[in-house]
C-alpha cells in the first residue's frame, strides 16, 4: 500500500503541487483515495481537476499492479486541505512555526490530550508550543494523533454596516 501512496505523492509533486497527504479509506466496500493538495496562495477547482486527471491516468493504467485498488472499485477525491489545514509530517510543523495549532495526542501529557498554542520550535522529534494560557508544552511528534492549524477570524476584516457584513 505504501508504494501506491508514494506513487500518487510523486504524481502530485510532478504536476507542481504540494502533496499535503494521501490516504486510503474503505467507503461502503469501495476504496476512497483522498489527496490533499496545496500551493502558496491556495488552490482552486481547476487545480484539483489538473491533479485528479494526472492521478486518474496513473491509476487507470496501473490498477492491476495494486491489490488495494479493489479491482477498479475506487474513487479519487482531490481537495484543498482547507483553512484549518491538518499537519501530518514533521516538516509541516517546521513550515508553520509561529502559527497557532490544535493538537490531539494518543497518550496524555501532564494529564492532557488536547493542546492549543503557537509552534515555537521543532527539535529532535519534539514540538514546542506556547499554549494559549501562556504555559509551554513539549510534545513528542510520535505521540500526536492529529493536528491542524487554527483559524481565528479577524474582526477588523469585517465591515460593520449597522450589524451587517
Amino acid at each position: 500500500m505504501s508504494n501506491l501512496l508514494e506513487e500518487i505523492e510523486y504524481i502530485i509533486a510532478k504536476t507542481g503541487y504540494e502533496c499535503v497527504n494521501v490516504s486510503l479509506k474503505n467507503d461502503n466496500g469501495n476504496l476512497k483515495i483522498q489527496a490533499l493538495i496545496d500551493l502558496p496562495g491556495g488552490i482552486n477547482v481547476d487545480d484539483c481537476e489538473i491533479v485528479s486527471k494526472a492521478v486518474n491516468k496513473f491509476l487507470d493504467s496501473n490498477d492491476a499492479n495494486y491489490n488495494e485498488l479493489n479491482k477498479g472499485r475506487y474513487y479519487l477525491e482531490v481537495s484543498s486541505p482547507g483553512i484549518e489545514r491538518p499537519l501530518f509530517k514533521i516538516s509541516d510543523y517546521e513550515k508553520f512555526t509561529g502559527h497557532e495549532v490544535r493538537i490531539k495526542l494518543n497518550e496524555p501529557v501532564e494529564g492532557r490530550k488536547n493542546f492549543t498554542g503557537v509552534i515555537q520550535n521543532i527539535s529532535d522529534g519534539k514540538i514546542y508550543l506556547e499554549l494559549t494560557d501562556g504555559e509551554n508544552a513539549c510534545l513528542e511528534f510520535a505521540n500526536i494523533k492529529s493536528a491542524n492549524l487554527v483559524f481565528r477570524f479577524n474582526q477588523s476584516n469585517t465591515k460593520n454596516n449597522n450589524g451587517r457584513r
